[in-house]
């Protein structure tokens, strides 16, 4: 269980960097508080919540497969 854990924290704490990172290149390139801005920060926000969801099926499919709850 500890595996698939730290898979999920790694692979959510990537998209979040990916994210961070983009959203920093919209700040430069459109500046903050433009509509473009605002729609690329909105997707982020989107996609962030999607990747947390999609993480946690997979860890709970993980966990339903193992008695982790009692060791």
């Amino acid at each position: 269980m500890w595996e698939t854990t730290g898979w999920c924290l790694r692979t959510w704490l990537k998209v979040t960097l990916v994210l961070a990172v983009l959203i920093g290149v919209a700040a430069a390139v459109w500046g903050v508080g433009t509509r473009p801005f605002i729609v690329a920060v909105v997707a982020a926000v989107v996609l962030e919540l999607l990747t947390i969801r999609g993480l946690l099926r997979e860890w709970a499919f993980d966990a339903r497969g193992r008695w982790w709850w009692f060791w």
